[in-house]
């Protein structure tokens, strides 16, 4: 329902773009000041701005939320405190939300524009996003951090929602291979 609803608004944003198809013309802005990475302005938490987004800003826009989520991830995993549910299941929470917005703009075009250059960029990027995907799962601090939380998930006083979150992200870890040994990741 969400990504009918994306395509939706994609496609009257690029009607109110003059019904133009041709995206890649405006220069990419640098991209800490990128428009796919600021929040989303409006009601219901924000309307994605597909009519500002343009091909050649998704890139450097991704590029630069991946980065930025792996400083977010290395403090988690590097924070001297032990682990708890706030200082690790609900720190990951808050990561990586440049990158779901830009992520979200990226996602609708490369699967309802397919021009030449949306699919160059595609090519372009998706290896990188599934290695960041990658060093992410398999950040052997952060699996220790969300393993001890996990195993304490009964004794530690957590709401049930806050058990189920623990239960969810130590699974999705595992299940990326995170318990792996290092020849089989």
């Amino acid at each position: 329902m969400r990504s009918i609803v994306l395509a939706v608004v994609f496609a009257a944003a690029c009607a109110s773009n003059q019904g133009s198809t041709k995206v890649a013309e405006t220069p990419a802005a640098a991209a800490p000041q990128s428009v796919l990475l600021e929040k989303w302005q409006g009601p219901h938490g924000g309307v994605p701005p597909f009519d500002k987004a343009r091909v050649a800003d998704f890139a450097p826009a991704i590029e630069a939320a991946m980065a930025e989520e792996i400083r977010e991830i290395d403090s988690i995993a590097g924070n001297p405190a032990p682990p708890t549910f706030e200082n690790t299941i609900a720190a990951l929470e808050t990561t990586g939300l440049a990158g779901n917005r830009a992520g979200t703009i990226y996602g609708v075009w490369s699967g309802t524009l397919s021009t030449p250059e949306v699919r160059a960029v595609d090519r372009s990027l998706q290896p990188k996003i599934a290695a960041h995907n990658d060093r992410i799962i398999q950040n052997a601090a952060l699996f220790r951090r969300i393993d001890a939380v996990y195993q304490a998930r009964e004794t530690a006083k957590l709401t049930p929602e806050q058990k189920r979150l623990t239960v969810i992200r130590w699974n999705a870890f595992v299940r990326g291979g995170a318990q792996l040994g290092p020849a089989a990741k």
